[in-house]
This record gives structure tokens, sequence and C-alpha cells, in this order.
């Protein structure tokens, strides 16, 4: 089913109610790319990036025809069948040096990969690089060097024909079991060489300041292409630590509650004087306070942080006022 914003309304009477806040958490940066699968976003061949750097993915192919949206599924599928060689570009065109990079797919991962070739599938890869995310037998996903290998965890029979988030942090590092992690639903899994016995890491690399993400392609090599439906994809060209990446899936969720008070902790405010007003809640997203109905000034779609929204209030009536906050979520 299609997500669509969701919206949840918190609200309170001055006088009468309680301060309620959730442990503090990192922020979740804003990724460079952020693909969403809906008519909206993606226009023949082009798919809009929403992240920070822009412009547009292409649906390409390097046999023929190039993948296209199904409004039916709300996914683009990559591969469905032999010999397509579907894959899904962008040029992040020069960017700052970084040495980790993490990406956050939302894949339907079929029972079996199309590519004969021991039916391999390429997720991500970059190109001029070997350094890439790979399945091999459709029963092994991970961190793969171009060295027969894969360093990652089992696909188990529940990850297949479902959508799933699955998260994985690249690095430089040489180490294996040093800074390369991978989620499933925010649930960090167990690494190990489930195909091949060691990795190269000299080559792992993003292809230096001017990288180019392949998403179903080996890189930029016309060879392994992955089979899998995807509905969204965020990358950052960092490290996201595990309460972030964790924060990240749980924003994919409609908010189940949401709380507004006074920050002073009281149950009153002075008139006229300058009160700041608190929303909590489960997810992240834009909060609109309204006092006795009419949105408040300079308090209109706030961007959480940390699942916090805070709003400068002068009380413009004396006596009670009915205090009440509408967050929009990107989960639904």
């Amino acid at each position: 089913m299609k997500k669509a914003p969701a919206v949840i309304v918190g609200a309170f009477l001055l006088f009468i109610t309680h301060l309620s806040t959730t442990a503090a958490a990192a922020a979740v940066p804003s990724p460079e790319v952020s693909l969403t699968a809906s008519a909206s976003k993606i226009s023949g061949t082009s798919w809009t990036n929403d992240g920070s750097i822009g412009g547009s993915a292409t649906l390409a192919s390097y046999v023929s025809t190039a993948p296209t949206y199904s409004a039916v599924d709300t996914s683009v599928a990559l591969n469905a069948t032999a010999g397509q060689g579907q894959y899904i570009t962008q040029s992040l065109g020069t960017v700052t040096a970084f040495s980790e990079a993490t990406f956050e797919i939302y894949m339907k991962v079929p029972t079996a990969q199309a590519n004969a070739v021991g039916s391999a599938g390429m997720v991500l890869g970059w190109s001029n690089t070997s350094y890439d995310i790979w399945m091999q037998n459709n029963n092994c996903i991970g961190f793969n060097t171009g060295n027969s290998e894969i360093y990652g965890f089992t696909l188990t029979s529940a990850m297949k024909d479902s959508y799933h988030y699955y998260t994985f942090v690249m690095s430089r590092d040489p180490s294996d079991s040093g800074k390369q992690v991978a989620y499933v639903d925010g649930v960090k899994q167990t690494l190990s060489f489930c195909y091949g016995t060691a990795s190269v890491s000299s080559r792992k690399n993003f292809n230096g300041t001017t990288p180019t993400y392949n998403l179903g392609r080996y890189g930029s090599t016309n060879g392994l292409p992955g089979t899998y439906s995807v509905r969204g994809f965020k990358l950052w060209l960092r490290e996201l630590f595990e309460s972030q990446i964790q924060e990240s899936y749980s924003d994919t969720f409609a908010p189940t509650s949401h709380t507004i008070a006074l920050t002073n902790g009281l149950n009153s405010a002075v008139y006229r004087a300058s009160s700041t007003l608190r929303s909590t809640s489960d997810v992240n997203g834009k909060v609109t306070f309204f006092s006795n109905g009419k949105r408040i000034p300079g308090c209109i779609s706030i961007q959480t942080v940390d699942r916090v929204a805070n709003c400068s209030w002068k009380p413009s009536a004396v006596n009670y006022n009915f205090i009440t906050a509408q967050l929009v979520a990107p989960g639904g």
C-alpha cells in the first residue's frame, strides 16, 4: 500500500496539563539523496531527488528497456526477468571527501534472482569501484569488494517477497568488523562471511569526491543485475549511528502518541508574556500549534528535532486558552 503523511493532534487546556518528555537521541541528519516511489516523483526515466543534493536519479538499462514506476505496487521493479540490465543511477557531483556512506532502502527481495549467474544480484554499487552490497544465491546479502565474497547475513524466508527496510553503513575502514554494519527494520544484524572468505580492503572506496551510486548494477560494470522492487531510498555521505538508524526507521511509521505542554512545567502562562509550548511525539514530523482554534504566528510547520518541537507563544487572551498542536509525519 502507498504510504501517505499521517496526522495526529495533541491538545491541552492551560492550567490542567503536565509536561511529558522522551529520552534524547542524536538527530537524523538530512540525507543527500531521498527517493520516494510515487507518480508525483517519477516522470519517464527521471526520479526526483528530495535530498539535499537535489537533482534527479535516472531509471536506465544497459540492454534495452528502462524500469518504470508501478502504480499498483507503488514501486520501481528492477530486473524482474533475466536480460533486462535495469538500474537506477545518479551522479552526486563534486562533494567533500568522505570515509563512510549510509543508505536505507525499502525493498522487496524475491525468492530468486533473475540473473542466471549464480543467482547473484547487486543491490548498490559505486561507479569505478568494486565496493558494493551484493546478494548471492538469494540467501546471503552484504558487503563485497570484488573478491567473490560477501561479509553479511542470511536472507531469511521472512525477509523475502515482502517489503523491509535494509540499512547499510559502508566504510573505507580496512577492518570488516569495524564500521561496516547492517540493519533490517531497525534491528542490527550479526555479520560474517556468508560467501567467500576474505575481502580486499584497498578496494573499499566511493570513487573519491565524484561519487555515482547505482542501484541494481555492479558499479559502472554491465553485469550482475539485481532483482528487487524499491519503494524508497535514502543515502547519507556519512556514518549514521545506531540511534539515528533506528530513528530513521521509526519515522516511517504513523505516530501513536502526541503530547503538548509548557516547557517550564507550570500549568499557567502570563498574559502577553512569552512562554514556550512543546510538542512531543514518538516520531518526527512538522508541527503546527493552535490557540483557541487559530494558528499561532511563528509556530507553523515547525520541524521536530528528536521528536520534539518548540513554539514561542504570548497569550493574547486572559482566562483559559485551548491549545492544540497538529503533527504531520511522513509515515502512514
